[in-house]
């Protein structure tokens, strides 16, 4: 009797750590994301990166992507419901400010915070909306010309 008892916790435990090794379905859904993402030429790291956000949830990725933009130096981050300048505050001054505006209100809602670098633009969003969402803001920044 004894031996079926200690059988029995030998194949739970089994079945338990198998389970553990497959990956769930939001596993998979970010892994081909993040996939995807990279095929398109986006870099993709955590917030643990050297990234100046503002916002220090972990919960959410930095995607990046080649800027093409005459945009350098920026940082807009997500106040209520719209995207607003949080540095430089001299570019409130610039003669494009209210052209800059309009463009990054036009971004989608799902960005959190934005940075535009020499280089790069790298943006805060949250990888659960899916890849039709990842599309709408790489059309947004591709078109993103001042």
């Amino acid at each position: 009797m004894n031996t079926y008892i200690i059988i029995g916790l030998v194949i739970l435990f089994l079945v338990g750590s198998i389970n553990l090794v497959i990956p769930t379905k939001q596993t998979r859904m970010l892994s081909d994301l993040r996939l995807k993402a990279r095929k398109k030429g986006f870099q993709i790291s955590s917030l643990t990166s050297k990234q100046k956000f503002v916002t220090k949830n972990i919960k959410f990725a930095c995607y990046s992507l080649k800027n093409i933009s005459n945009l350098k130096n920026e940082h807009y981050v997500l106040k209520g419901s719209s995207l607003t300048l949080y540095d430089p505050i001299k570019l409130k001054f610039d003669d494009n400010f209210e052209e800059i505006e309009n463009k990054i209100s036009n971004l989608p809602g799902s960005i959190l915070e934005i940075i535009f670098n020499d280089s790069y633009i790298s943006f805060l969003w949250n990888e659960n909306l899916g890849i039709d969402e990842l599309e709408k803001i790489e059309k947004q920044l591709k078109n993103f010309s001042i």
